[in-house]
């Protein structure tokens, strides 16, 4: 067992960059390094505040008894998530699983060493969590005993149960698959996070607000995602076993298909698709955007992590456009946030939440690291930094067309007060996606990283991704305040910026070229 824990350690560091702030020799790997844990570490305080507001949201009215349902819930939903984007196929079938099944390690340990690693991160991270809400109630809850024992359980079972659930669920997608004979990596994404959140959707169904507080408490795990209510579980003990029970149950029939159908679930998790990428066909003159075109989607397909990461958002953005489109949720269309100083109607809350989905994700951020050590081919052939980049930006124009079309369509059926006030919401929606298209590609262009052993490096810890995250987030915050405060000459105000910001970085990029560094 020290064995697998000193391995374990090493192998969390590793990942966290730690070992690489640590160890490197080059400045810029140290600087990679500082800032992959700069941003760990703006993630989890920001977090910890998230948490510190709900638990003062519902002090404030008067909820504190929901405050564990809530929390446990959105943990759950957060980590479950990430393990789905992040791939679960790493867990069975990594890529270092010859080096792994080659260690002096008891058979199941090597089976499980992806999971428990996992473990301990998920384990450490909702601890943190918990800390904050129980520090918070300290003084406030009167029974704190119960209190911090549903903790203590919740911190057991909600990392077992994030494991044993996305596992199952991803297992259940690929069989699914493979029985209808649909070999591709954005069906599995999308099956897979569909199957995933099936609870939310029923508890949005269910919800009679939609606050976050009924929607996460309908889907915790401590109400067996909305089950107790359907069978008037009220006793909170009686749902804690309940939901140990079910994490019990989870982790058997999970441990159960890793120990017996172990050889079966790998087979099912290995590689479907292999990159076809300058497979010698001749680049037709007349027909270049096509052929590149063609090829970037090629390559996009090629990796379950690729799509799972940036397929998420075009499609919240479709579904939930379409739930405005036909109705599906009426509390939407009179739905307002209030602050303490302003109220939100849903006409912005729908701009808001377009603007999210379309700035929060682009492929173009490490389309052109993707590339890896076959860029050498591309810096050898005719093609110009113009050629490249129209076809790498094409791809993630292409993921968020429907989605953007329904939003349209839903600003101007229900929203719109005007022609001129459609004409500006589509000016905004369209340029505000190639804005960042065009954002991803440029600071791709500035830090490429085309010598990477795991795609992971390049797609979530990628520098060029990083700053592309950071600036998506500004510029959502600076959208998100001048929405609220500028209202009707918000949308034209923020087309023209985006306009602007379009036209300089095409300039600039004009001025630049791709080099191997």
């Amino acid at each position: 067992m020290n064995k697998l824990l000193s391995l374990q350690k090493f192998v969390i560091l590793n990942d966290l960059q730690i070992s690489r702030l640590n160890n490197a020799n080059s400045k810029s790997d140290r600087n990679h390094a500082t800032l992959t844990i700069a941003g760990y570490c703006a993630a989890l305080f920001m977090a910890i505040s998230y948490v510190l507001y709900i638990a003062f949201d519902l002090y404030s009215n008067d909820q504190v008894d929901i405050l564990l349902p809530v929390l446990s819930s959105l943990l759950f939903w957060v980590f479950g998530i990430w393990t789905i984007l992040s791939g679960v196929k790493k867990i069975v079938f990594s890529n270092d699983r010859d080096f792994i099944f080659s260690l002096p390690l008891p058979l199941w340990q090597l089976r499980l060493f992806h999971l428990i690693k996992l473990f301990f991160i998920y384990t450490s991270l909702i601890a943190v969590a918990l800390l904050a809400a129980v520090c918070s109630y300290l003084l406030i809850v009167s029974n704190i005993h119960s209190f911090v024992f549903s903790s203590i359980v919740l911190l057991i079972t909600t990392p077992i149960l994030i494991l044993s659930s996305t596992l199952l669920v991803s297992i259940l997608s690929k069989w699914i698959l493979s029985i209808i004979k649909l070999q591709n990596n954005v069906a599995e994404a999308l099956v897979t996070v569909s199957i995933f959140l099936i609870p939310i959707v029923f508890a949005l169904l269910n919800s009679d607000s939609l606050q976050y507080k009924s929607i996460f408490y309908i889907s915790s795990p401590l109400n067996l995602f909305g089950l107790t209510g359907l069978w008037n579980i009220e006793n909170d003990m009686l749902r804690l076993l309940a939901m140990t029970v079910l994490t019990g149950g989870l982790t058997i029939l999970s441990l159960w298909i890793i120990k017996y159908k172990y050889a079966a679930v790998e087979s099912l998790f290995q590689e479907t698709r292999k990159r076809k990428i300058n497979q010698g066909t001749p680049l037709i003159q007349n027909n270049i955007f096509k052929q590149l075109f063609l090829k970037e989607v090629q390559l996009y397909l090629s990796s379950i992590t690729y799509v799972s990461n940036t397929i998420l958002t075009p499609v919240i953005l479709l579904i939930g456009s379409l739930v405005y489109l036909f109705n599906l949720v009426p509390l939407l269309y009179t739905y307002t946030f209030e602050f303490s100083f302003i109220t939100i109607s849903s006409k912005y809350i729908f701009i808001i939440f377009t603007t999210i989905c379309i700035l929060l994700t682009t492929t173009t951020s490490s389309s052109l690291s993707f590339e890896g050590k076959s860029i050498w081919i591309t810096l050898t052939s005719p093609l110009t930094l113009k050629d490249l980049s129209m076809a790498k930006i094409a791809l993630n124009l292409m993921l968020f067309i429907p989605g953007v079309i329904c939003a349209i369509l839903v600003y101007m059926l229900h929203f719109s007060t005007s022609i001129v006030d459609s004409l500006f919401f589509i000016v905004f929606t369209v340029s505000s996606l190639f804005l960042i298209s065009l954002v991803g590609f440029f600071i791709n262009l500035k830090f490429p990283n085309y010598n990477w052993s795991s795609e992971m490096e390049i797609i979530k810890q990628g520098k060029s991704t990083i700053f592309t995250a950071a600036i998506s987030t500004m510029y959502i915050s600076l959208n998100t305040v001048l929405s609220i405060l500028g209202f009707n000459f918000a949308l034209p105000m923020l087309a023209l910026f985006n306009l602007i910001l379009i036209f300089v970085l095409i300039k600039s990029m004009k001025e630049q070229t791709l080099v191997l560094n």
